[in-house]
């Protein structure tokens, strides 16, 4: 077997702040991928040479020779020995002999917490959704705001149960947020206290208190009726041509409980034995879904090939006036916290529509039609049910109606 050769590369190549630096090995089908534990500039990065360049690099790019040394080394001693070696049994080897040998590895000082989210965002820039990256920077923001505003120091020794509270109170109260918001941001901290743990810069543990949790609360959401959703398809829209393919891509979203990134990208190839078959852009899943006759008329119509050039906040915005032309205009009451307060909110019930309502219309109008919860999940791709549950959203009285017939009742 031939000594594979080491590769270094740039976790991001487009970073402005010192990027992780990865080795990977080839050889025989399989792959050996993991960190150096070191950092570098791109900027200060020779692509060709795969070392760092500049000065007080001396002791980096040594540290680098030293692991390439050793890769080699094992795969001759593996040679020597008659061994086929797999992936993990290399990577094992390779671990260990980083993490024993003498060879001083250049120390970087401790970051605080705030320049360490700062840097995580930069190294999984590339890696990450663009939503979530903007989450991380909005929670970052809050954090900064927050500490100038109260002027409270913000690091990982602060994180205690006392700003827990100071900052949830910040965010609802302050900002003006919902419960749900407030969680939202938790969450996000705990994600970035986590990933500081693991690399060894945080030694705190309270945000692993059970008190230290996301606290949400349930939101009352709204779902098309088939009737709503028939007027919905029966406008004319001929002459405004925007409102007509996100109407038409709403109708495809009803009768197939995809997401917006997902029902922007059908194209033909999708279409087999008359099922849609897709791979999820959010979860990863593959699902297949019967395509009624209504989606196939709209597939039919743009030839297999759904238009995508709008956003989610542009259709969001269409599809209100649109249900307002098809006079869905029900009252609806919402109920939820803001500011740290409960209130009651009156909306017509166009208002409240969006491109996520075409999922939550799908679920809940397969769920009244007694399709089985477990045959709308392989569906939507949720892996469990009370996941799957917050998207049915029949009031009290079409529950009642649903089990009106039912012979427990007779």
């Amino acid at each position: 077997m031939l000594i594979p050769k080491a590769n270094f590369y740039l976790k991001n190549l487009k970073a402005e702040e010192p990027t992780l630096i990865s080795l990977q090995l080839k050889f025989n089908g399989h792959r050996v991928f993991m960190s150096t534990g070191e950092k570098v500039l791109p900027t200060s990065w020779d692509f060709t040479q795969q070392r760092a360049i500049g000065k007080g690099y001396s002791e980096l790019n040594f540290w680098l020779d030293k692991i390439e040394g050793e890769a080699k080394s094992i795969f001759r001693n593996l040679n020597i020995d008659g061994i086929t070696p797999t992936a993990e049994m290399v990577q094992d080897m390779l671990r260990q002999r980083i993490d024993n040998t003498p060879v001083a590895k250049p120390q970087e000082q401790k970051p605080t917490l705030l320049r360490f989210i700062e840097q995580y965002i930069c190294e999984v820039a590339a890696t990450k959704k663009k939503e979530t990256i903007k989450a991380y920077k909005t929670t970052l923001n809050h954090l900064a705001n927050y500490s100038r505003l109260y002027n409270k120091k913000v690091d990982f020794e602060n994180i205690t149960m006392e700003f827990y509270y100071e900052f949830s109170e910040y965010i609802a109260k302050d900002l003006g947020n919902s419960k749900n918001t407030v969680a939202k941001q938790i969450k996000t901290i705990k994600t970035f206290l986590h990933e500081a743990t693991d690399r060894g810069i945080n030694t705190n543990m309270t945000f692993k208190s059970r008190n230290f949790k996301k606290v949400t609360e349930v939101v009352d959401k709204i779902y098309l009726t088939r009737e709503e959703i028939d007027r919905i398809y029966a406008l004319d829209l001929a002459k405004t041509k925007t409102k007509e393919f996100v109407r038409d891509l709403f109708i495809v979203s009803c009768y197939t409980g995809l997401r917006f990134s997902d029902f922007t990208k059908i194209k033909k190839e999708d279409v087999k034995n008359g099922q849609l078959h897709i791979r999820t852009t959010k979860t990863d899943q593959f699902v297949v879904i019967p395509i009624a006759s209504i989606v196939e008329a709209v597939l039919k119509k743009y030839s297999y090939c759904l238009p995508n050039n709008i956003t989610n906040q542009k259709m969001n915005q269409y599809l209100k006036e649109i249900g307002q032309m098809a006079g869905i205009n029900e009252p609806i009451v919402i109920t939820k916290t803001e500011g740290g307060t409960r209130v009651q909110k009156v909306y017509k019930k166009y208002e409240l529509i969006s491109a996520h309502c075409g999922r939550r219309s799908f679920a809940t109008n397969a769920y009244k039609e007694n399709i089985p919860s477990i045959s709308i999940m392989k569906i939507t791709g949720h892996t469990s049910e009370k996941a799957f549950l917050g998207y049915i959203r029949i009031s009290q009285e079409e529950n009642a109606l649903l089990l009106q017939d039912h012979s427990f009742f007779k």
